[in-house]
């Protein structure tokens, strides 16, 4: 089981660069001074590099693969992304999320997956991610909207995805129906929702390009670091998406929402 105080403790010490007190660390995160070398080990094996002096440490560089207790350590939910998994490889995470729903998992259960051997889009596509590159991930959810409303929960995942994003690129991120977000005229990011009339809840997959993009034939992509300078941190924009699904899902009205989403309708022309 993992230790909370792991998370704890790279809540302090983000973001990467910053140098802290050991004396206040482990006043601050509840680990003993002699139990801290412990866990700084167990963050190394991770691929985590620190700079340390006898009084003070820091994070230098944070791994290239994501870590669980990294996202973690940036949400800030009542309910989406309590519980973090992440596999190197899988068939997709929508089937391991479909049998943990099935299992009776709790609802904002997130998995990520570094790669994915059958993940998929709309209409039967595939989804191509090299790994480490991008962001795939499906999040549990038991929404309590009639089903008639089931689909806009793309549309709050779209929204959400948006605003995010924007913040990163600086420029504006658009929504082409039913399903994609587009910059600078190339396909971003794409959603699938899974439901059946068999399961008590519903499946919300996402794929975002971060890194780079797959060319496609005829079929315009873009990535996230194609509009920015500086290199992404996808643990920080994993646990941002997360905690701004949240916001949208449980705090904001379908209405809102809706409007939301017109606003950013990819033109037509």
């Amino acid at each position: 089981m993992r230790d909370p105080r792991e998370v704890r403790l790279l809540r302090r010490l983000l973001p990467v660069g910053t140098d802290f007190r050991l004396a206040e660390l482990c006043e601050q995160t509840g680990i003993g001074s002699n139990e801290l070398p412990i866990f700084i080990e167990d963050l190394q094996q991770c691929g985590f590099i620190f700079h340390r002096t006898e009084q003070t440490i820091g994070i230098l560089k944070e791994p290239e693969l994501l870590v669980p207790e990294m996202i973690l350590a940036g949400v800030h939910t009542e309910r989406i992304g309590r519980e973090v998994l992440v596999f190197r490889e899988t068939s997709s995470t929508n089937d391991r999320v479909r049998q943990a729903g099935v299992a009776g998992a709790g609802e904002g259960l997130v998995i990520f997956a570094e790669n994915q051997t059958g993940g998929r889009g709309t209409h039967g596509r595939k989804w191509l991610s090299a790994e480490g590159i991008g962001l795939l991930f499906s999040i549990l959810l038991r929404a309590r909207f009639p089903v008639s409303q089931w689909p806009q929960l793309v549309q709050i995942a779209a929204v959400a995805c948006a605003e995010v994003i924007e913040k990163w690129v600086q420029q504006t991120v658009e929504i082409k129906p039913p399903n994609d977000l587009m910059l600078g005229g190339g396909k971003l990011a794409g959603f699938l929702l899974e439901t059946s009339n068999t399961w008590s809840f519903q499946v919300l997959g996402i794929g975002l390009n971060v890194r780079s993009a797959p060319v496609i034939d005829r079929y315009p992509t873009a990535a996230i670091e194609q509009f920015t300078r500086n290199r992404v941190s996808r643990a920080a924009l994993a646990a941002q998406l997360l905690n701004h699904f949240e916001k949208w899902y449980l705090k904001r009205s379908l209405p809102e929402m809706c409007s939301a989403f017109e606003r950013r309708i990819k033109s037509k022309t």
